[in-house]
């Protein structure tokens, strides 16, 4: 190993399922560059988000902080500047640090803490590319998938890849004797699920169904259903052709991921590198009925995550301990010997990295929640109020057992072992009782709603000294190396922002341009 402190590499996918992939044994999912990863990776099979939502969740990972504590409350929320972020602190101990892609950050600072940031959402608009162009900016989600309209030289994806790969090259010319922390970050599997032509048609009748009991709407308590009604209006047909669309997300994201960890290696860039994959939540994809995120159910909050390098057991590991994506700053601090972070909620799990089978668990539980009435701006036919019940849920997980407390609602707990899908609650049964009275005070330990509430108004308080007063752009935009940015796709999008069809979900961009 060498003496030099180790590069950081972390890629990330959006909305990435971790079950929907070879080396979790999908055999549909064509995944081989991240197989190859998994191959010499310590693979978790228990990896949680924070907040299953794209914004609150890559707060939480870069503070190593939980969602009520970082104001990571739902989409366009800010970072305020008293929480120091995973790649600030990289940054302030010798590191050159860079952002390529997604990253969602609410507000003026969209750096925070990358000191170079080429490519990506600066301008905090849509932060996906949609599609069909005239629905600019929302997106169709299930209805989306097929072909592609954007040339595929400009798509979000292969754009991360090629920039990320010349940032890591550049830098290796210039100051080969720094260490660095890249996060390449792609928008994909999230909708809309559009691909090249090769991608799409390689799933067509090529993606597992799916079939749900009768009485599914039924099982679901009150929280849960409200997805499930909204995705009611989709058909069968539909409902085929959006799995096929993320399978077929999945399949073009791996080959880019391929392409920049082959660019990196043949370079030498990867021999003192410690490589992460994940992503920021999961996708229910049709399961209860559901798609995308914002449940407690396993494929809402569980990510996939790997991770290989110096200082880390060879070959492939596969450990069942939970672990939150909150973990990840004081981990790779404890991994590059740099100094721990302060007042985070996140926990070391380096001593599972050396000795993945001989290692204890860091963490017993690793929570997850959502509260929906935080958005900043709400779709018209579905305002959520804190006042009204089943709107907000907080979930603790192991390996086995999750248990939920939705506000206002019956406690919930799922045996995953037996009952993967998680359709039956056992947090009534007599048996369980001891079990759930431990959960619960774990879940209730430091958090309460009332808190939540609390917390909540003031973080809003504090919100509008912190918003950019920018008008939201179209997806993408470069930065030069002076600071100057300009709009990668107004061309593309021809810049039309048009209202959004009551019956379509997407990005809406908040009130006062925050």
């Amino acid at each position: 190993m060498s003496n030099k402190r180790p590069n950081i590499l972390l890629i990330m996918t959006d909305e990435h399922a971790p079950d929907v992939a070879g080396y979790a044994g999908d055999p549909h999912a064509r995944t081989q560059n991240l197989d190859r990863l998994a191959a010499k990776s310590v693979q978790f099979e228990t990896a949680t988000c924070a907040v299953p939502v794209c914004t609150p969740s890559r707060m939480c990972m870069l503070t190593g902080k939980e969602g009520h504590h970082v104001a990571g409350w739902n989409n366009h929320w800010i970072i305020f500047p008293e929480h120091r972020t995973w790649p600030e602190h990289f940054a302030e101990h010798g590191y050159r640090t860079c952002l390529v892609g997604k990253m969602h950050f609410g507000g003026r600072d969209q750096m925070q803490g990358f000191q170079v940031r080429p490519y990506g959402d600066l301008r905090h608009g849509v932060s996906h590319q949609c599609e069909p162009l005239d629905l600019f900016p929302g997106y169709h989600g299930a209805r989306s998938a097929g072909v592609s309209e954007i040339p595929e030289s400009m798509m979000q994806d292969v754009v991360v890849t090629r920039e990320s790969l010349a940032f890591a090259r550049d830098h290796a010319a210039m100051e080969p004797d720094t260490p660095w922390f890249l996060c390449a970050s792609y928008g994909r599997p999230h909708p809309p699920f559009t691909t090249p032509a090769r991608y799409h048609y390689r799933y067509v009748d090529n993606a597992p169904g799916i079939e749900l009991p009768e009485d599914e709407r039924e099982q679901l308590e009150p929280y849960a259903r409200q997805f499930y009604d909204g995705a009611s209006s989709l058909t069968d047909e539909e409902i085929q052709a959006g799995r096929e669309g993320y399978y077929a997300c999945i399949d073009f994201v791996d080959d880019l991921i391929g392409e920049l960890l082959d660019g990196l290696e043949r370079d030498g860039l990867l021999e003192n590198t410690i490589i992460i994959y994940t992503a920021d939540h999961g996708e229910m994809l049709g399961r209860h009925g559901m798609w995308g995120k914002c449940v407690y159910f396993d494929p809402s909050i569980r990510v996939p995550l790997l991770i290989t390098g110096p200082g880390i057991a060879a070959g492939h590991h596969v450990v069942d301990h939970p672990i939150s994506l909150m973990d990840l700053f004081p981990t790779t601090c404890a991994l590059a010997g740099l100094p721990m972070p302060k007042r985070i909620d996140g926990v070391d799990f380096s001593a599972v990295l050396t000795e993945p089978e001989a290692s204890e668990a860091p963490r017993e539980f690793v929570p997850s929640f959502f509260t929906r009435y935080s958005a900043l701006v709400h779709l018209k036919k579905n305002p959520h109020s804190e006042s009204d019940p089943h709107q907000a849920w907080r979930c603790i997980r192991d390996a086995r057992w999750n248990y939920v407390e939705v506000e206002g609602g019956e406690p919930l707990l799922f045996d995953l072992e037996t009952d993967p899908e998680e359709r039956n609650n056992l947090a009534g049964l007599p048996e369980h009782a001891e079990r759930c009275k431990r959960m619960r005070e774990a879940l209730f330990d430091g958090f309460d709603w009332a808190g939540v509430h609390a917390q909540l108004a003031t973080d809003r308080s504090r919100l509008p000294q912190h918003m950019s007063g920018w008008k939201p752009s179209t997806p993408n935009q470069y930065m030069l190396p002076d600071g100057r940015v300009f709009d990668a796709e107004k061309e593309l999008f021809d810049t039309r922002w048009l209202r959004l069809p009551d019956d379509r979900v997407g990005s809406i961009i908040p009130q006062r341009f925050g």
